[in-house]
């Protein structure tokens, strides 16, 4: 088998452009997208960011036909307090092989806006730890939960800053693990921002807790970021004795070995 990147957007996200094709040239395997979800969404001036489902649906179904059902369906969930109950309300009727669950914003302003890098990161932390726990406590059907890194992705973070934050991530991580999650190895945050040290210090602490899943993804919106640095980081997920990956079939977890995970050329 080859790459199984479980985070990546085509054209169905605002933020992309890229198709399905596209994506499908660059691998003989299964291909998941996880389009995005994120009501009063700040990145887009509190526009709400909605999945357009239906077309979504044709649009695999009829790539299935011809691309031998090579296609699976994935959301990334864009999780707050007061939109809770609208995410809900979406996704009753609607079936995704995998659910990511994220933190985007705090109410105010999205984690990637500039105004964040004019404030402290000690202050963000603060307010972005506790939204992420929040998150992972209360959404109910996700399966993975992605870039735990989002909210300081701007900063220049230390790995002894996030200690700072040690007993709170570790409840994250303990969520993960209770609620049979897959915790993500963002592949983007890790080595296109520069926080593989927080990623590594994570792994630590989530092994010593007994977390055993995690999911691979590179949060590509194109075929450029597609499967990025995946050899890096299954070498650091056996470094800490982990030697598989979790993947999602209409989400039921598959302990898929790393040594499968080869990025074609």
């Amino acid at each position: 088998m080859t790459v199984y990147d479980q985070h990546m957007h085509t054209l169905f996200s605002p933020d992309s452009s890229e198709t399905f094709e596209e994506y499908l040239k660059h691998t003989p395997g299964m291909l998941v997208t996880t389009e995005h979800l994120d009501f009063n969404d700040h990145y887009v001036d509190g526009e709400d960011t909605k999945l357009d489902y239906q077309s979504y649906n044709q649009t695999i179904d009829q790539l299935n036909e011809k691309y031998n059902n090579r296609i699976r369906k994935g959301i990334e969930i864009g999780y707050t307090k007061e939109s809770y109950n609208q995410i809900q309300d979406y996704l009753i009727d609607k079936e995704f092989d995998v659910q990511l669950l994220s933190v985007h914003q705090n109410g105010e302003y999205d984690f990637l806006q500039p105004i964040v890098k004019e404030k402290d990161v000690q202050d963000v932390m603060n307010d972005y730890f506790p939204l992420l726990l929040e998150a992972v406590t209360n959404f109910p059907t996700a399966n993975v939960l992605a870039h735990f890194d989002y909210g300081i992705r701007l900063f220049d973070a230390s790995v002894e800053e996030l200690q700072g934050h040690e007993t709170i991530v570790k409840q994250v991580l303990q969520k993960v693990i209770d609620k049979q999650m897959a915790i993500e190895l963002n592949t983007r945050s890790m080595y296109q921002y520069g926080n593989v040290a927080l990623y590594e210090q994570m792994i630590d602490w989530y092994v010593v807790l007994g977390g055993k899943s995690v999911s691979l993804g590179s949060d590509a919106h194109s075929t450029d970021y597609y499967g990025y640095h995946f050899e890096d980081a299954i070498a650091l997920l056996e470094k800490h004795g982990i030697s598989s990956v979790t993947i999602f079939e209409k989400q039921q977890p598959t302990q898929l070995p790393s040594s499968e995970m080869k990025k074609e050329r």
